[in-house]
């Protein structure tokens, strides 16, 4: 039978039997899979320590049936994707990474490693919402910052617009949480630069604006958003 070999990132982990686990799982060429790590519980598994979220991991499995449930074979782990002091913010991270992207989706890997990687480079605030940021866009849920999601009209620089179920409109579509051009350079800036910040009242409104995308589509908030209402 068939034999794959590719990088991923763990998902989940959900105990199977006494004895083994279930692993959902991005890889870089073969998109979302799930597989069965026979034997994962015991002691002196060799899956046991290697099988951790935030660690690059090399796999080796067989694929299931029509598509189903693969077995996994192997597994190497190689570095750590992010400092200690952002653990907690990337395993939320990847709490939303597996909502968004289900299994047989080519996509995934790529965009939560670039999540991942941005979240460790910046403040632990700023960088768990830029990551939550680049996820629900290239995971299509985001709309641009440039055009009124109603009517299509372009933003001028200096516009406020709003934030309502999700999407960005202007003043003559609707009306909600405001997004003035200086919250839109901060978020920009906060992705693409590592010494840019906002101010606090700026970055509680992007969070706002991200836990209205997650409601929309009925995600569960991280526990840090839902802890500050």
């Amino acid at each position: 039978m068939a034999e794959y070999t590719d990088d991923g990132l763990l998902l989940r982990r959900i105990p199977f039997s006494e004895t083994s686990l279930i692993c959902h799982i991005l890889t870089a060429g073969h998109g979302r899979i799930t597989v069965m790590a026979r034997g994962a519980r015991r002691p002196k598994s060799i899956f046991r320590a290697t099988l951790a979220p935030l660690y690059r991991l090399q796999l080796t499995w067989r694929p299931g049936r029509s598509g189903g449930m693969g077995t996994l074979i192997d597994v190497i782990r190689h570095e750590q994707l992010v400092h200690e002091t952002h653990m907690l913010d990337a395993l939320e991270v990847i709490a939303v990474t597996n909502t968004l992207f289900q299994d047989g989706d080519p996509h995934g890997y790529a965009e939560l490693h670039e999540a991942i990687s941005l979240l460790d480079a910046r403040q632990a605030d700023e960088g768990q919402c830029a990551a939550l940021w680049l996820l629900l866009e290239r995971a299509g849920w985001l709309g641009d910052l440039f055009h009124c999601w109603h009517c299509g009209r372009q933003v001028v620089e200096t516009d406020a617009m709003y934030w309502q179920s999700a999407h960005l409109l202007c003043g003559d579509c609707g009306n909600g949480v405001e997004v003035s051009a200086g919250l839109r350079k901060g978020m920009a800036g906060v992705i693409r630069q590592v010494n840019v910040h906002m101010s606090v009242q700026d970055r509680l409104r992007w969070r706002m604006m991200i836990t209205g995308v997650l409601r929309e589509h009925g995600v569960k908030l991280p526990d840090s958003f839902r802890q500050q209402g």
